[in-house]
């Protein structure tokens, strides 16, 4: 197994380490200049957004996070800690700035008989466990021999949300960096090849985009919660 089992409520440790991991997922050395912060001037032609433009200038939004809430739009918090618990909290990244790693997994358990179109675990004969496992495997064989990068297996880390119906992980790599939202689909593009179908229907490129988002750590969507995991890779996979 490639994952080591937690218990279902994460300690304060766990959950620090895996904040670390997944929140600003935008390169930390990246310093655009105030003038030039992508995100105001994004919000800045959103009519709903007037108030959150009164209450702020560029300098003091550049500092701080930039969340959108379900229904209700976006708007700045300190910390992303000020929101856990509410549903379906999303952080906006910036998909024009350097990113580091992150894969995202959608995998319905059963077919939906609304969208008989829609990919299914069940349709494929595919366990959870063999999906995310191979999906794993040519994620850090891509690493290794086109990025030329040893993997380093205590920053590798997994969030995921659950339920009988539907599974979700996101995978972030911290210590690979790639110039803008493009070149990190480029990279999941090579995963999907390496993997095949029907793996690769699974992996979402919907979310590459110059503005994308990622719900939150603690966040919960219907009966769902966003949970930290941390990989445990075999040996002969990292070598």
């Amino acid at each position: 197994m490639l994952l080591a089992q937690k218990k279902a409520v994460p300690g304060p440790k766990i959950i620090n380490e895996a904040i670390r991991f997944f929140l600003r997922l935008v390169d930390l050395d990246f310093e655009p200049s105030y003038d030039d912060h992508v995100y105001f001037q994004y919000l800045s032609n959103n009519k709903n957004d007037i108030s959150l433009l009164e209450a702020y200038h560029s300098e003091e939004i550049y500092s701080k996070y930039i969340i959108q809430v379900a229904g209700k739009g976006f708007t700045v918090v300190d910390h992303p800690s000020e929101v856990y618990g509410f549903s379906d909290i999303h952080e906006c990244i910036d998909g024009n700035l350097p990113l580091r790693l992150v894969l995202n997994i959608d995998a319905r358990q059963y077919s939906d008989l609304m969208n008989p179109e829609l990919p299914s675990l069940d349709k494929y004969k595919i366990s959870r466990e063999d999906l995310l496992s191979r999906i794993l495997i040519a994620y850090t064989d891509i690493i290794n021999s086109d990025l030329n990068h040893f993997i380093i297996l205590d920053v590798f880390a997994l969030a995921s949300s659950f339920n009988a119906n539907k599974c979700s992980w996101h995978i972030v790599y911290s210590y690979v960096h790639f110039i803008d939202y493009r070149d990190l689909e480029g990279f999941v593009k090579k995963v999907a090849d390496r993997v095949g179908k029907p793996y690769s229907v699974f992996i979402d490129f919907d979310l590459y985009k110059s503005h994308f988002s990622l719900r939150l750590l603690g966040s919960a969507k219907e009966d769902r919660i966003k949970k930290p995991e941390f990989l445990l890779l075999r040996k002969d996979i990292a070598s």
